[in-house]
């Protein structure tokens, strides 16, 4: 809530409601991840997640502002649950997820956070279960630690940020999907 909070008084105050007047940033991705397990959750077990660990380089570490960096520096509290994040969507607009798929997995965050719990725990940088990737048809979603120590992290943020980053990074937007870094670089959702 905070995120979209801040964003519209940033909209406001630049005169537009679109995040796709944000700067593109490169598209993290990893091209060789290590995958510690694969479930599937959600009401209907229609939501693939996997645990996993980027195994290469091709992961970059990304700063507030989407830019690669070479390290970050540890912080002090673990739970991340409502911290900030700064929001970047990828243009030009070639291909991107389907806001409907997208939905499902929202939607399977919340009936998890129901029903396992709002918050989990993402490890370490660097060890076998650092990110949290969730799928379904074409949307695709992952939580990376980029910190140092273990973070918690809620469901129910995730599922807004999911939402969010669907309808606002989308095509009719001029974007193919995008990321929210938070603003003391230790996370990232894309």
């Amino acid at each position: 809530m905070r995120v979209v909070s801040l964003l519209a008084a940033v909209a406001a105050l630049l005169g537009t409601a679109s995040a796709a007047s944000f700067s593109p940033v490169p598209q993290p991705h990893c091209s060789n991840p290590r995958v510690a397990y694969t479930t599937f959750i959600g009401q209907d077990k229609n939501v693939e997640m996997q645990v996993s660990q980027c195994a290469d380089a091709s992961a970059p570490l990304v700063d507030p502002q989407g830019r690669q960096v070479s390290s970050l520096t540890k912080r002090q509290s673990s739970n991340v649950c409502g911290a900030a994040c700064n929001t970047f969507c990828w243009t030009p607009a070639t291909g991107g997820p389907s806001a409907a798929d997208c939905t499902v997995i929202a939607d399977a965050l919340l009936y998890e956070s129901q029903n396992t719990g709002v918050l989990f725990n993402v490890s370490a940088f660097g060890t076998p279960t650092n990110q949290i990737t969730m799928k379904y048809n074409t949307c695709l979603t992952y939580f990376l630690n980029q910190d140092a120590t273990t973070l918690t992290y809620c469901r129910t943020e995730w599922s807004n940020l999911v939402n969010w980053l669907a309808s606002d990074c989308s095509a009719s937007n001029g974007a193919r999907g995008g990321l929210c870094v938070a603003s003391d670089q230790r996370w990232y959702v894309q």
